[in-house]
């Protein structure tokens, strides 16, 4: 009777700490939103292993193959409570499309919705595959080996948030000494979950305003690009009748807004004016900056700043957005086996050499 009530305290002890445990683990690994912001990457694509395999062998009966790509937004854009205005589109460049025609078997379009930014609920963020099938013409194919290099393009737009803590000093030129809960300084930033982050804030104050020099950059490894040009321009296929991307179509961003307690800063100069008190900012070799100014009294002026006769701390919230363009590349061998060569019939082609 001793052991068995032994054996039951031990196996009841053994079930409680396995359950603290599996608790302790259910509660670490949600991430806080501040957490999520982190990495430089906003849309990644990846040929998947096999799609397209390495060597393709045209033969009359087998001229097409699959391609795979899987895509994953690995940025912190958009969030559940965002509408997703992602307007992502890929493309598939880098052959003679008189011998290799790829055509899409789904549109983009379709899995966007499924591409959410990482979020407290899903530190990982969306993950989808866009499949393509390539086709290839052997009436064109007049060597034994062709070796293209199919380069993929992810053009989308994306969004970048930032909120650090600033110091605000309503009274920065005081002679009488006090105890200051802050000082006003510099501000290097990390990472934002996205390709182009704010990097430094770096902050001015004086009597009846503070100013703010909000440094950007393309942290990224693709090309920043206005969204314009990512909605109608970012095709590589485009033909010479198409518009192409020029430069004043490249290094744009356009500042949303940087505010304090919900109260918008004036800011500027910009390259173009959006609203009042929003533009275009340029960057030069992938870096950019734009000039805000919180005042203390007047029509923009923030409450708390002139009521204060004290330092203290509080988020300035900076929102940017842009469109973005990353590539990536796989070699490809398309090796004719013998006899793979369309028969020279008058008239149309016989139905299993025919394709779309």
């Amino acid at each position: 009777m001793i052991n068995l009530k032994k054996n039951l305290f031990l196996i009841l002890s053994l079930i409680l700490v396995i359950s603290i445990s599996a608790c302790g683990r259910s509660s670490g690994s949600k991430k806080s939103i501040e957490e999520i912001r982190t990495g430089t990457q906003g849309i990644s694509l990846t040929f998947l292993p096999n799609n397209p395999p390495d060597v393709v062998h045209a033969e009359p009966r087998y001229n097409t193959f699959d391609i795979t790509m899987e895509l994953r937004n690995n940025g912190a854009y958009p969030q559940p409570d965002e509408n997703n205005e992602l307007g992502l589109n890929v493309y598939l460049s880098g052959f003679d499309p008189n011998i290799l025609q790829i055509k899409p078997k789904e549109r983009t379009t379709d899995i966007i919705s499924s591409l959410q930014g990482k979020s407290t609920i899903n530190p990982y963020g969306g993950l989808d595959l866009l499949s393509f099938q390539g086709t290839i013409d052997l009436s064109k194919l007049n060597v034994e080996k062709y070796e293209p290099t199919l380069m993929a393009t992810a053009c989308y737009n994306y969004e970048t948030t930032a909120g650090p803590q600033v110091c605000i000093d309503p009274d920065p030129y005081s002679e009488i000494k006090t105890k200051k809960v802050c000082e006003v300084q510099d501000i290097k930033l990390s990472s934002q979950g996205a390709p182009v982050a704010v990097t430094e804030i770096a902050e001015e104050a004086l009597a009846e305003k503070t100013r703010f020099k909000i440094t950007v950059k393309n942290v990224g490894n693709g090309d920043v690009l206005t969204r314009e040009a990512i909605n109608k321009m970012c095709n590589p296929n485009v033909g010479e009748k198409g518009k192409k991307i020029g430069r004043e179509d490249v290094d744009r961003v356009e500042l949303v807004g940087a505010y304090i307690a919900n109260e918008p800063l004036l800011c500027g100069p910009f390259v173009n004016i959006v609203e009042e008190k929003t533009g275009i900012i340029r960057l030069m070799n992938g870096e950019g900056f734009v000039i805000c100014k919180l005042e203390k009294g007047g029509q923009n002026g923030y409450s708390q700043y002139a009521k204060s006769s004290t330092s203290f701390t509080t988020p300035l919230v900076v929102k940017i957005r842009y469109g973005y363009r990353n590539t990536v590349q796989r070699k490809l061998i398309i090796k004719k086996e013998a006899g793979a060569t369309m028969p020279d019939i008058p008239g149309s082609i016989p139905r299993e050499y025919e394709y779309t």
